[in-house]
């Protein structure tokens, strides 16, 4: 206990865990050896039980505990609290430390390892902010990287579409069929059903990569062989 004493002040609240079976001797010596300081004693099986909390928690004061729980002594400490470990797997410590939330830990004797619990009890819970909905630029701020959308455009991406272009279908200049139309528009103007096509490729229900340069379905998803595709114009 010398070596744990100047990491505990004299107004601390100190838990020792101790064994099932220890003489009463033992129990008076780890009170004399912390004088001036509120010590009290716990099975580990019982910690919390009582909603008490501790300043610090000293485990295998007593001999090197092989169960020991550090979710519950962490609920039995107070925010920031310290954690004493004596006759433990130095080598190991560290790691166990991390993993269960505790920091800072230092080994300050070949026997004798001490951590720190987070800065916030145990279950304690924090609002969250909400972000802001508008993302807001600071006038500071390098603006010199930033790229006008406008400058991507070039100036055939300005002119608008000539409909000369089409020469069949409702996009056409006079929204009407060609001579030779095989795209259905003729027979649709007509009222009757589209002729069937038969591909000369017979790939062209496989989509645009597989389809000849003259395919009536250019532009029209894949399908399965046989489906009958609607020409969407």
């Amino acid at each position: 206990m010398e070596a744990l004493k100047p990491h505990i002040v004299s107004t601390s609240s100190v838990l020792i865990i101790r064994p099932s079976e220890v003489t009463v001797e033992k129990l008076q010596h780890a009170v004399s050896s912390l004088d001036g300081v509120s010590v009290s004693f716990e099975l580990m099986e019982r910690l919390g039980a009582s909603d008490k909390i501790y300043d610090v928690v000293v485990v295998g004061f007593f001999g090197a505990d092989k169960e020991v729980d550090y979710e519950v002594i962490q609920k039995s400490m107070k925010a920031s609290g310290l954690i004493a470990i004596f006759n433990g797997d130095n080598s190991a410590l560290t790691l166990d430390m991390l993993i269960n939330g505790f920091s800072d830990t230092k080994q300050i004797s070949e026997n004798l390892t001490i951590a720190k619990s987070p800065a916030y009890a145990f279950g304690a819970s924090s609002a969250i902010r909400s972000a802001p909905k508008v993302w807001k630029l600071d006038t500071e701020d390098d603006l010199e990287d930033l790229i006008d959308p406008d400058d991507l455009l070039t100036e055939e991406d300005k002119v608008a579409p000539n409909k000369k272009l089409y020469t069949c279908g409702p996009k056409s200049e006079k929204k009407k069929a060609c001579k030779n139309c095989s795209c259905g528009y003729a027979e649709e103007l007509a009222g009757a059903p589209p002729p069937e096509f038969k591909s000369a490729c017979g790939s062209c229900y496989l989509g645009d990569a597989f389809r000849c340069a003259s395919c009536p379905y250019l532009g029209q998803p894949a399908f399965k062989p046989g489906e009958n595709v609607k020409l969407a114009l």
